[in-house]
């Protein structure tokens, strides 16, 4: 593997934002498949991030700074495959809201999940993190969504995608597919609080949308 692609990561995993800069800058430079280098480099990155979080090895502000580090890298690669595609096909597929549910900071890994929507085709927009349940309500209706993604890194707030799914079900809402995803979430959890699909990551977070929307 390229020793650039695993410099990013280290710089991503560190939030050292200058470095991921130039080397986001460097990587393209050379002619590598941004697409292909945010899956490969950014989104293990995030992983390793989210881990250290759930483990209390990380504390908010190395989450902050590793969320800008990654921030920026994605940005530098976007630009790249905006500029190839025009704006063609962008948005076709189906419109989505993703937000981290209450009680919950974290936003790498929606962030990344958003990336590699809008490449593939989707309408994304940001709900944010710590979202209450009729902020998610309101919002989807406001965008008009197809979907509601809703994401949790720590076991204390996953608990929260429940609560969404039921508020939802309590004011008679059957308008949104809802999907999760998140470090400590399963697809035992999923169907536990009926979901209608859960992700394991931003990849398999695309075929989940695609195949959601087919159902529709």
């Amino acid at each position: 593997m390229n020793n650039k692609i695993e410099n990013l990561k280290q710089a991503i995993i560190d939030g050292d934002q200058d470095s991921a800069r130039l080397i986001s800058e460097e990587l393209l430079g050379e002619g590598l498949d941004p697409l292909m280098t945010i899956e490969e480099c950014v989104y293990p990155a995030v992983s390793v991030v989210g881990e250290r979080f759930e483990k209390g090895e990380y504390f908010l502000t190395e989450l902050m700074l590793s969320a800008e580090a990654m921030k920026i890298a994605v940005a530098i690669f976007m630009s790249k495959i905006d500029k190839g595609k025009n704006g063609q096909g962008l948005g076709r597929k189906g419109t989505i809201l993703l937000g981290t549910v209450k009680g919950d900071v974290h936003e790498i890994g929606k962030n990344l999940v958003a990336t590699m929507l809008r490449v593939n085709g989707f309408d994304v927009h940001d709900a944010g993190k710590d979202v209450p349940s009729a902020e998610f309500l309101k919002q989807a209706k406001a965008v008009n969504a197809d979907i509601i993604g809703l994401s949790a890194l720590m076991t204390n707030t996953m608990q929260n995608q429940r609560e969404v799914i039921t508020y939802l079900k309590e004011n008679n809402i059957e308008t949104y597919q809802v999907i999760v995803g998140g470090a400590p979430t399963s697809q035992d959890w999923a169907d536990k609080i009926e979901a209608d699909g859960w992700a394991p990551d931003a990849p398999s977070a695309v075929s989940l949308a695609e195949k959601v929307i087919k159902k529709e």
